[in-house]
């Protein structure tokens, strides 16, 4: 039976974790998936790992090669991917049971292009640091668009033919380290419909040796960048949207985000509508967005 996902996940010198995180993809309590795992020049025994896991669930396609770096992996297992659906993952992160199941459900549901979930960020050890609630309303992905990524990249799946169709590729930007936020944005100008499953389904793992951390000036660098670049080409939709929208109900998170939107349109183009959106949003938000945006931007957004 041919499946309708295909799970693409890269691995290079991940021992430590490898383990978990395959057995989160075959535990899933939805099965019908074919699981690409990409051993992308490992050095420790993350190929035995993988091996042994291969010998016991037939799901798993193993490509093991020299090292070619983590967006090379990504093209190539969507290029020998059969299912409808990529879903990502990562090497060092954990799946919920329910991961697949739901968001197979919304993805069908509302004819999603692009489908992630909450998540729980974990340390090194597992150990819970915090939970993130993405946006669920379409809007509200544009307030986020305006200022980072909407989704946890490795939780997302994707509709294949919507990449096929518009010619979407890992590494086509000239942003090279907020690569994914990039790609969002280019999923955004074709026109993608989004969507989070309003469940936590996924741990996200955070240590010192992470690619987020590793490269964490470089993707703050091109994040501000790429943020400056979309908020001035949709600053018109993003106003109509927010006059239309009372921002209070919206998640404290997207609260702070619309005011940080609001004082960088007003560093380019003062206007009482602005002034009038913020009026409506309580002052804690305000603030806390104020000073976000001082701290984050001032200096950058020139």
């Amino acid at each position: 039976m041919k499946p309708i996902i295909s799970v693409v996940m890269p691995v290079y010198n991940a021992e430590e974790y490898l383990d978990e995180a395959i057995r989160s993809i075959l535990n899933q309590t939805y099965t019908n998936f074919e699981f690409i795992i990409i051993n992308d020049g490992s050095t420790d025994s993350s190929l035995e790992i993988i091996q042994k896991h291969q010998a016991s669930d037939e799901r798993i396609v193993l490509i093991d090669r020299e090292n070619k770096g983590i967006i090379s992996s990504l093209n190539e297992g969507i290029e020998k991917s059969q299912g409808k659906y990529i879903a990502r993952m990562d090497a060092d992160d954990i799946n919920l049971p329910a991961r697949f199941e739901k968001q197979i459900q919304l993805i069908e549901k509302d004819n999603l292009d692009v489908c992630g979930c909450h998540y729980f960020l974990i340390n090194e050890n597992g150990t819970y640091i915090d939970s993130t609630i993405l946006p669920l309303k379409e809007n509200n992905f544009l307030n986020y668009l305006s200022i980072t990524t909407p989704f946890c990249h490795p939780t997302v799946m994707i509709r294949k033919e919507f990449m096929i169709t518009n010619n979407i590729y890992y590494g086509d930007s000239e942003y090279k380290t907020a690569e994914d936020y990039a790609l969002w944005i280019s999923f955004f100008e074709n026109n993608a419909i989004f969507g989070n499953v309003n469940d936590f389904l996924f741990k996200y793992r955070e240590y010192e040796q992470s690619l987020s951390h590793v490269n964490g000036a470089g993707i703050s660098s091109d994040k501000r960048r790429i943020a400056k670049s979309f908020i001035l080409k949709n600053k018109e939709t993003l106003i109509n949207n927010l006059n239309n929208e009372n921002p209070n109900l919206f998640p404290k998170g997207e609260r702070e985000i619309i005011v940080l939107v609001l004082f960088i349109l007003l560093r380019y183009n003062f206007s009482f509508s602005h002034i009038k959106i913020l009026k409506k949003i309580s002052k804690r938000a305000v603030v806390c967005g104020f000073f976000r945006f001082l701290k984050d931007r001032y200096y950058t957004m020139r």
